[in-house]
């Protein structure tokens, strides 16, 4: 392999300035048949730019190496408040809607992010307006305007998401663990910021210089008056100080050659200024000292549950890219099969779930993180977790290690690179700029944290030797903590930002020494050899003219079905299978919904010791309950993929459970619907929306009640009812022949046949099937359901506005609904959020189920629901002006931009399957809904979409959408936060839902889904018909 670091000077040649460009051999994988550019500007930037011949979707991103840790420890967040500012208009582009807008109505995404040490700021367009969109994008970083009066807007919005994350446990933990670090430690900022952080400096500044803080009005201003103009003073020196051309990357994925992204990249990001920075800010100082080490840190959480967390500080691991002893060790312990520390804490009853790896910035300050979910028991025998994983630790350090140990990883990563598929052009060109951060060498830009180059022992040893208790931060976390645990009158700290109480003690000496014994757990042993390896790496690879567009029905019985394609586009090794088995007593009461999901819940648990290996080696399974019965799927190298389906599919036979394991799931399910409703408003306003439009769904409060009366008896006669009667609908793909195909399907027709003889059992007949349906609203409705968040502190409020349109299967309207969503859904954006600033989360969907469908405003906000309705109406009254005045242009610039959507294929194996077996669930299989319109092109959604007219848009807005319409069907979820000290008051159209069992029982179903036919090609192709 090369590590040539060869760089060829290209001269100035017109607009195209002096740059650099790599003409060394760049490692990608085998799969990969993209063309490659690493280019350097004079300015010191570097990027990737990628030729994608194939590409539907073009996609570019700019990162920068500064973050929150940069932050000026007086104004904490400016980083982020940074990230919304920049996007809000440019010296060529002012309009601060302008990307946005050209973004989204042209199918495309944008978003932005801030981390502790980089920012990133993305976008995907159509292929044909890259050069349109990323001038767009290059101006942010070479002319932000900073506009003046958008600075208190735009600081509420930063307090906005901040308050969204105030009950969220990760992010309250995640900076706990930094406000414990060293005081004053660029590690310890508050990156999100919120409105005292990002002020409180400017305030004092005015005070000291004025007199007199700035008015309660002044403040509301569009530049915040006198604290808001400081803030922004401190935002632009801010960012002349940090933002350098040195600390950026990009990279551009599109369909242009590489010298046409050339032209179109080196051009407007010369004009981004070097300041002559270094490349990468340092920190000089550990994060932690010696007073951080050695510590027990007692945390509440808001949700009900139990972790631990161990957090090792280490040297940087920057240089060890080519060795990673990190990753071996975090192989070592969090491996969860025979003799590990998960299998033995598992066997105790005291671990659901381990996770272990390298955390940090990726810089000076890093960490090797272990921790995982305790049961009540694990909880209250921390001490002999802590000890356990110190146990193995010592193992560790005794054992030899044998050459399977570093060649089976060495073999798994490369199998991995060499099969690597496509990913959405957005995400890859993020994943680009975050390794051209790491500083590989050119040539390895793509492979360098893919590949392990060579086995070091020593450097894993030496890591080793740092994993000990001295110099460990253990960090217990409970909802209420036992005094037992944690002592009587114990004083609680409240950590500044987030509040989160925790109190902070030395590990005694007895526990260190306890933790520094050799281990003499007889149970805990190294890793055996992993036999799931795949061996067999042929791909069946034939001439294609064009790829299928929809699975075959290859078999077809009372008891089953089976739908295939042979992978005719992707070309990995890899294969995936989904097995339907479906019943209709899964879900009959919240009883048997309880005992099927425990019993998948078993399942895996039974599964997860024994099939490790498989996941380290590629392959992956899942058993999941659903409202129709259970799903098995696996998928991954087909070599052992086989092996791996029938192994789940024996254990569904035969398991046999208990009682301490149904005990520890019992626990676990019931945790889980105890925390339910502590969320985001807004995800739980979408649940009750969709609770009401479905005939039949059992709360958390339902089937909580049921899991006290759980035996293992039970589970075991629901298994034997549920698999006695069932149907089967299976989905293969991948590399795998259609003999092999029926091969594989037999082998699990014969384990659940076996279990059908055994039982007496016998196929559903076809009306026995379970099938979805919606409930509908009735034409002039105006309902609301009003519900009280449970979680006291939770500061926001929720609306979810929703209004029916009519059955899904009917493709006009369908087309028309779609797109209505997608040209409202910028508009909105800008009104409700930008402009009016009614709360952080503001999206407007498309909402679609069997039997029916509709547009969807989720809002969360700080405002009563009433009030945002009220909002959303006045919008939507709006909105029927603008789409009225809509021209020929624009209409069909909008109609282009949801093409793009509708017509983007599936990027990989895994995306593929997942739109098949979407429409396989859905009852539909309506697989050409959204492939290219030159697929029977008059049928086609996309073709659908491009044949509309403003009349069509118009009369279903005014009949269906507008507030003032007499036929429209709406329905609006109201969530009112306990911190909300109002009653809503509703005019007289609104209909409220007092008892929503009443109500449901109310409006009729929707009837069933069919099947459909286009042009005489039926869903189900193939040999068999349906």
């Amino acid at each position: 392999m090369t590590t040539s670091t060869e760089w060829q000077t290209v001269p100035e040649e017109g607009s195209i300035p002096v740059h650099s460009i790599f003409t060394g051999h760049l490692e990608k994988p085998d799969l990969d048949t993209r063309s490659y550019r690493i280019l350097k500007l004079e300015n010191g930037m570097v990027g990737v730019l990628v030729h994608d011949p194939d590409a539907d979707k073009a996609a570019a991103c700019v990162s920068i190496a500064v973050g929150a840790a940069n932050d000026p420890d007086d104004v904490q967040g400016l980083a982020h408040f940074c990230e919304h500012m920049l996007s809000k208009g440019s010296v060529p582009y002012p309009a601060e809607n302008d990307f946005l807008s050209f973004i989204i109505s042209n199918g495309g995404q944008r978003n932005a992010g801030t981390a502790a040490t980089y920012q990133e700021y993305w976008f995907t367009i159509k292929p044909s307006l890259l050069s349109e969109a990323f001038p767009r994008l290059a101006a942010f970083f070479h002319s932000p305007i900073f506009t003046s009066n958008l600075t208190a807007r735009e600081i509420h919005a930063v307090d906005s998401e901040n308050k969204r994350n105030l009950q969220n446990d990760f992010r309250r933990l995640g900076q706990l663990n930094k406000h414990l670090s060293v005081e004053g430690h660029p590690w310890g900022h508050f990156g999100t910021g919120n409105f005292a952080s990002l002020t409180e400096a400017a305030r004092k500044k005015v005070e000291e210089e004025s007199g007199n803080a700035s008015s309660e009005q002044q403040e509301k201003d569009g530049d915040g008056g006198p604290v808001g103009r400081e803030t922004r003073r401190r935002l632009v020196e801010w960012w002349e100080k940090e933002y350098c051309a040195g600390r950026m990357s990009f990279a551009i994925v599109g369909k242009e050659s590489l010298d046409d992204l050339t032209r179109l990249a080196a051009p407007h990001l010369a004009k981004i200024p070097n300041r002559g920075l270094d490349p990468r800010p340092v920190f000089h100082e550990p994060a932690w000292g010696s007073k951080q080490q050695g510590t027990i840190v007692f945390a509440k959480t808001v949700k009900d549950y139990h972790a631990f967390i161990l957090m090792f500080p280490l040297p940087s691991q920057i240089s060890n890219f080519e060795t990673k002893p990190t990753h071996f060790l975090s192989h070592f312990i969090g491996h969860e099969g025979p003799g590990s520390i998960c299998a033995y804490l598992k066997k105790k009853g005291w671990l659901v779930d381990i996770s272990v790896g390298l955390h940090g910035t990726n810089r000076e300050v890093q960490f090797l993180k272990v921790s995982g979910e305790l049961t009540r028991e694990g909880y209250l025998h921390h001490e002999e977790v802590v000890h356990a994983i110190f146990n193995y630790i010592s193992l560790l350090r005794s054992s030899p290690l044998e050459p399977y140990h570093y060649e089976e990883q060495f073999n798994i990563r490369e199998v991995s690179f060499r099969f690597k598929e496509k990913s959405q052009p957005h995400t890859y060109a993020m994943w680009l700029c975050s390794q051209l951060f790491e500083r590989y060498a050119p040539d390895q830009v793509l492979s360098g944290s893919q590949l392990l180059r060579r086995w070091d022992e020593q450097l894993v040893r030496d890591i080793i030797e740092l994993l000990t208790p001295e110099k460990c931060r253990v960090i217990i976390t409970a909802k209420y903590h036992d005094a037992s645990i944690v002592g009587e009158g114990i004083s609680w700290e409240a950590e500044k930002w987030y509040g989160t109480e925790y109190s902070v003690r030395r590990l005694n000496q007895e526990f260190i020494d306890k933790a520094n014994l050799p281990n003499e757990n007889q149970y805990l042993h190294l890793p055996e050899p992993n036999q799931y390896i795949p061996e067999d790496l042929t791909v069946d690879r034939g001439d294609i003219a064009s790829p299928l567009q929809l699975p075959s029905c290859i078999h077809n019985s009372p008891l089953s079905t089976l739908w295939f394609k042979k992978d005719d586009q992707y070309w990995a090794p890899k294969a995936h299978v989904k097995v339907d088995i479906r019943s209709p007593i899964a879900y009959t009461t919240p009883r048997h919904s309880v005992l099927t999901r425990l019993l998948t819940d078993l399942l895996e648990d039974d599964l997860a010791e024994v099939t490790y290996n498989a996941q380290l080696a590629g392959l992956d399974f899942s058993v999941n309950s659903h409202r129709g019965g259970i799903v098995v799927a696996v998928n991954g190298y087909n070599d052992k993929l086989p092996v791996l389906l029938d192994t789940v599919l024996e254990r569904l036979k035969t398991l046999v459970v208990k009682r301490d394991r149904l005990d520890v799931m019992v626990e676990q399910l019931r945790r889980e619907f105890k925390n339910f409703y502590i969320r985001q408003p807004s995800v739980l306003a979408e649940h009750y929306m969709s609770c009401v439009l479905t005939p039949i769904v059992w709360s958390p409060e339902d089937k909580l009640h049921e899991l006290a009366y759980v035996t293992t008896e039970d589970i075991a006669r629901h298994k034997a009812e549920l698999l006695s009667r069932i149907y089967i609908e299976a989905l293969i793909t991948g590399n795998v022949q259609e003999e092999i195909s029926s091969l594989s399907l037999k082998r699990a027709i014969t384990i659940l046949e076996s279990v059908e003889l055994r039982l007496e059992s016998r196929p559903l007949i076809t009306t026995e099937r379970p099938r979805s349906r919606s409930l509908l609203l009735p034409s002039g409705s105006n309902f609301v359901m009003e519900k009280t968040l449970q979680d006291v502190k939770e500061l926001n409020s929720s609306l979810l506005y929703y209004c029916q349109f009519g059955d899904i299967a009917d493709t006009r309207l369908r087309c028309i609904l779609r797109l209505l969503v997608h040209s409202i859904k910028e508009p909105a954006f800008s009104q409700l959020r930008t402009v009016e600033q009614l709360g952080y989360i503001v999206a407007t969907s498309f909402w679609g189920a069997t039997g029916s469908m509709g547009l969807g405003f989720k809002i969360q906000s700080l405002k009563s629901p009433s009030f945002v309705e009220s909002r959303v109406d006045a919008f939507l009254k709006q909105y029927r002006d603008a789409l009225t005045s809509m021209s020929p242009e624009a209409l069909q610039s909008q109609k282009d931009g949801l093409i793009v959507k509708l017509m983007e294929r599936g990027k990989n194996l895994r995306e593929e399957t997942s739109r098949f077996w979407s429409h396989i669930k859905s009852g539909y299989y309506d697989f050409l809904e959204h492939v290219d319109g030159t697929v029977n092109s008059d049928e086609t959604d996309s073709a659908v979409v491009n044949d509309l007219s403003l009349h069509e848009l118009l009369t279903a807005f005014d009949r269906l959408v507008l507030p003032s319409s007499q036929t429209r069907r709406k329905m609006s979820v109201h969530l009112l936060s306990q911190q909300l000290k109002m009653e809503q008051v509703f005019p007289n159209t609104v209909t409220v839902v007092r008892d929503e069992f009443v109500f449901k029982a109310s409006l009729p179903c929707s009837p069933a889904a069919v099947p459909v036919t286009r042009r005489g090609v039926s869903a189900v192709a193939g040999p068999c018909r349906l």
